[in-house]
């Protein structure tokens, strides 16, 4: 259960930071705003389930028990972070494409773009806060949340580009640097937080943890091969380029699930201690 909780938040994370970065970015209007509301549902059911479990596992479940978690934890403020943070994004995309005075729904600037950012930014902090980023500092924090970023934004513009009618070279060309930088800054962080989580090539394939990792690794890798024969499709212009890109995009989706699943186990050092529980 556990797991799942976290993939919903996961996905709704993608949905939610990496629609409204395709909106602004890639393919204006697109995703409509429902699936950037699905997103926020996500994060609304993958935080409030773990609330509820870990409330239920202790035998707290009156409403203000809850208030407490939510305002005197570390876990509970960075979901509240995290919803301030998804509620000022969605609010932004919603103003951006706000019904004009002639009834069209132009794609229009509405709030600044600096709302949007500071609402991802505070989104990806909370999501940081709530797994294993939590206990290391701000710094590690820093890299959870700049990884769940650059997943998000590359997740969004491959679904974006599914979406998209037509499947043009100059959209895909368009997307190539957002995608080339997320690959860069998901390599640079995933390996900066390896080595705070695994001290030892052992731990790779002495623990639970440096196992499931390893599959997100082969996962992404794969991922990341697949983009290569997407860019060599639409090069040679072949019409089975958006088959190539879905596979893309499953393989990204499979990625984000192992991701839930590595969430729920401790890291070797921290497993060695019982009093660090694995992250909810």
């Amino acid at each position: 259960m556990p797991a799942l909780l976290n993939g919903l938040v996961f996905l709704g994370l993608a949905l939610l930071l990496g629609g409204a970065f395709a909106r602004r970015g890639l393919t204006p209007g697109s995703p409509p705003a429902a699936v950037l509301g699905a997103g926020l549902g996500g994060l609304l059911l993958g935080w409030g389930g773990q609330v509820a479990l870990t409330l239920s596992a202790l035998g707290m479940t009156a409403p203000g028990d809850v208030l407490a978690y939510l305002t005197a934890t570390t876990p509970g403020r960075a979901m509240l972070t995290g919803l301030i943070g998804a509620l000022l994004l969605l609010a932004a995309e919603l103003t951006a494409t706000a019904p004009s005075g002639d009834g069209a729904h132009p794609a229009r600037p509405g709030w600044p773009a600096l709302a949007s950012l500071g609402g991802a930014l505070l989104l990806a902090w909370g999501v940081a806060g709530v797994g294993h980023g939590a206990g290391h500092g701000g710094w590690v924090r820093g890299l959870h949340a700049a990884h769940v970023l650059a997943m998000s934004v590359w997740l969004g513009g491959v679904l974006a580009l599914l979406r998209a009618r037509p499947l043009s070279t100059a959209l895909a060309r368009r997307f190539t640097p957002a995608a080339l930088g997320s690959v860069l800054v998901l390599a640079a962080t995933g390996l900066l937080m390896a080595g705070e989580h695994l001290t030892g090539p052992a731990q790779w394939l002495g623990s639970l943890y440096g196992q499931v990792l390893l599959v997100k690794l082969a996962l992404v890798g794969l991922a990341v091969g697949a983009a290569a024969l997407v860019r060599r499709a639409f090069a040679a212009r072949r019409p089975q380029v958006r088959l190539i890109l879905a596979r893309e995009a499953l393989l990204l989706v499979a990625a984000l699930g192992v991701t839930a699943v590595l969430t729920t186990q401790a890291p070797p050092h921290l497993s060695a201690h019982p009093g660090h529980p694995a992250a909810p």
